[in-house]
């Protein structure tokens, strides 16, 4: 250590040239745990005797994870729940502990639950809340396990978008699916952030509706050669801001006549207005999740957004991402594809069909006829 202090911690392997593998294994575990996790070695060596090993017929593998003793470590955390829920969470880890013992067995947090949804799921309504309380204590023991118990990263449990594909969308849910934010709401939210004297909020508003970003992705923003680029693994909410993949690239879809994403851009690239402290403080911390969170709250307590939200229910400030998709195949006389439209929202088309191909109302399909023909199509079905 930087005191010249040399921590250390005793491992439970006989000294012996016999065990020399066991040993080099045992450091490696202790060593990625150290590095992935970012903790001590005497914290790395306390979540290797919660969950030591695996007996297999070679011995003990070291690093291997007993699942049933992370199961029963999970389940031991939350006695303090009423009975019916402990009991409703006891069966959906030992479902859990069925798929990671049976074949093939997962080998992260993404297949478990991928493998836990077509196994469970027959008599489980789509989009209903039955799914998202399965997934969702698959989901907070994995992450018990990460944290508690030294599973490596890739156990992260499918969070966002990911997660919702697996809940599905009921037959009629989409009614109930959230609307975006169209040209004319926008603008007039970036008007009165200007007139009220909130330059901090209407960047960050600016930023969220003109390029569509997740709110999340405030804290993994960068401009390269005058382009906005954004880190592609802000969508698990819980994933940490290290180790990010290669970013991608976000374009602005300007309102008409007005310049609103430019603008922002160019003040985000200078410094000469910082984001809102709110958020500032969440990007600190490190967790996307908090990032969401302040950007929601900001929303939420600003009396114009809640004049909007009052109008149309269901808005929320993810709107203004849904927005963005909106404008981009209704909003103009060319719209864009849906792959490359997935492809700056930083998602797949098939997700992108899934969320955003479902807004459809009388007016929307008035415009677009008139746009196909150059005539109006308030006179189509009229007498002459």
């Amino acid at each position: 250590m930087e005191d010249g202090t040399r921590p250390s911690v005793t491992l439970e392997i006989e000294w012996a040239p016999s065990s020399a593998t066991a040993i080099a294994n045992a450091v490696g575990v202790l060593k990625s745990r150290m590095d992935e996790h970012d903790i001590s070695l005497r914290d790395a060596h306390r979540r290797s005797q919660q969950v030591a090993g695996v007996a297999t017929g070679q011995g003990v593998v070291a690093g291997a994870i007993d699942w049933k003793a992370a199961a029963d470590a999970f389940l031991l955390a939350r006695n303090d729940r009423r009975a019916t829920t402990l009991r409703d969470t006891t069966n959906r880890i030992n479902n859990a502990l069925q798929i990671l013992n049976g074949k093939p067995r997962p080998t992260d947090g993404a297949s478990l639950m991928q493998a836990y949804a077509s196994t469970f799921f027959d008599r489980c309504p789509a989009g209903g809340v039955g799914r998202k309380r399965h997934l969702g204590d698959v989901a907070a023991f994995l992450d018990y396990a990460i944290e508690k118990c030294g599973a490596p990263g890739r156990w992260k449990p499918l969070e966002g978008e990911d997660r919702d594909a697996l809940v599905g969308t009921a037959e009629d849910g989409d009614d109930k699916l959230t609307p975006p934010v169209k040209p004319d709401q926008l603008e007039a939210l970036l008007d009165a952030l200007e007139a009220d004297h909130k330059p901090e909020l209407w960047l960050a508003v600016a930023l969220v509706g003109c390029f569509g970003l997740r709110p999340a992705e405030l804290a993994a923003l960068s401009v390269v050669d005058g382009r906005l680029k954004v880190a592609s693994n802000v969508k698990r909410t819980r994933c940490s801001m290290k180790n990010q993949k290669p970013p991608r690239l976000a374009i602005a879809l300007e309102l008409e006549g007005r310049d609103d994403g430019a603008r922002a851009l160019a003040q985000y690239e200078s410094g000469l207005v910082k984001l809102p402290r709110a958020i500032c403080t969440a990007i600190d911390s490190g967790e996307f999740k908090k990032v969401g969170d302040a950007f929601r709250q900001l929303l939420d307590r600003y009396p114009f957004w809640q004049s909007l939200v009052g109008s149309t229910p269901d808005l929320t400030p993810y709107s203004l991402r849904h927005g963005w998709a909106w404008r981009a195949h209704k909003a103009y006389g060319s719209p864009l594809s849906v792959r490359d439209a997935a492809a700056l929202l930083g998602h797949t088309p098939a997700t992108h069909h899934k969320h955003y191909g479902v807004w459809t109302d009388e007016k929307g399909l008035l415009e677009a006829v008139e746009r196909m023909t150059s005539k109006s199509a308030w006179g189509i079905g009229q007498k002459r």
